[in-house]
């Protein structure tokens, strides 16, 4: 699909997954990447998937109505996962939603959320004399063992289910399987290699999985002791010769990677890794990359205005 791009508002299939890619990068801010966050629609039905720092402005750049959106699913509580959830909620409020924010996530996604309202008690103060009341409210639902998550598969929507994997102890890190109709994608959070992946992204339309650079270049790049820099690459996180073997275990019609430093001088090392186990579609991920799952698997850039004007509300 050379030369093709996506444009904001293009009609989505009735039996299609679209998936964008809002933020890609780590916890170190980048300006060319934002921190992890994915937008899913599918039929009716439209989440985030984290919502990391920056996410919010490549979500408006979509020209999507903020009275369109109002769940996120999160993986865990790393900064670089939640960090743009506040912007999300009272930006969103500000601009169109009426209805509470709805946020699921592991233990302790309530302590967050609980500690949000307080920090914002005087924002949400100030407007309410110019706003309707109801997007002001943010509320949660945790989970803290695999299993459905959000199920509106009986009025043709999306099954959303979380299913743990290995991060950084205390183990508090799920990743999440969409399914639509006959189709299916895996997102991974943070993780390394692990059985629960394996299972649960088995021969998936799409898998979004994450990997760090090499750790030698990464050490380099980073100017940190090699040793330090195994550890964050290999152990909390998955290397691309790691990510290399999932893919090849799992089988994807396509795969991704994400939450990798996506410079021009790591994209070929890292696919030389991946390409030692992997012989399948895959792609190096980047803020506004755009993946229709259908009977065929594009994968685009979003051509979008960097000044784009709030939307108003959906038919």
């Amino acid at each position: 699909m050379a030369g093709e791009n996506f444009y904001p508002g293009e009609p989505l299939e009735d039996d299609e997954i679209r998936v964008t890619l809002l933020g890609t990068g780590t916890p170190f801010p980048r300006r060319a990447q934002a921190c992890a966050s994915v937008f899913v629609e599918a039929g009716a039905d439209k989440f985030l998937l984290d919502c990391g720092s920056g996410a919010p402005q490549n979500f408006t750049s979509l020209e999507i109505p903020f009275t369109a959106v109002d769940k996120i699913f999160t993986t865990h509580h790393h900064v670089d996962h939640i960090g743009g959830i506040d912007h999300f909620w009272i930006g969103g409020w500000t601009y169109g939603r009426t209805t509470p924010l709805k946020v699921w996530g592991p233990p302790g996604t309530d302590k967050i959320v609980r500690h949000l309202r307080g920090i914002y008690e005087w924002d949400i103060e100030t407007r309410l004399d110019a706003l309707p009341p109801g997007g002001h409210e943010i509320e949660c639902s945790e989970f803290g063992q695999d299993g459905a998550i959000y199920d509106n598969s009986d009025n043709g929507g999306v099954k959303v289910t979380a299913f743990k994997v290995l991060h950084c102890e205390p183990q508090n890190t799920f990743a999440m399987k969409v399914e639509y109709k006959e189709r299916t994608f895996v997102f991974s959070a943070d993780t390394k290699k692990c059985a629960s992946m394996l299972h649960h992204a088995a021969n998936c339309d799409l898998l979004v999985h994450e990997a760090f650079p090499p750790a030698e270049l990464y050490a380099a790049k980073s100017n940190r002791p090699l040793e330090v820099a195994k550890k964050i690459s290999e152990v909390y996180h998955t290397s691309p010769r790691e990510a290399g073997e999932v893919f090849a275990e799992t089988n994807p019609r396509m795969a991704v990677i994400y939450h990798m430093y996506n410079n021009d001088d790591v994209i070929g090392p890292a696919l030389n890794q991946i390409r030692e186990n992997y012989h399948g579609p895959v792609e190096i991920g980047y803020d506004l990359m755009v993946i229709n799952v259908a009977d065929e698997i594009r994968v685009r850039p979003a051509v979008v205005s960097d000044k784009p004007w709030p939307i108003g509300k959906t038919a």
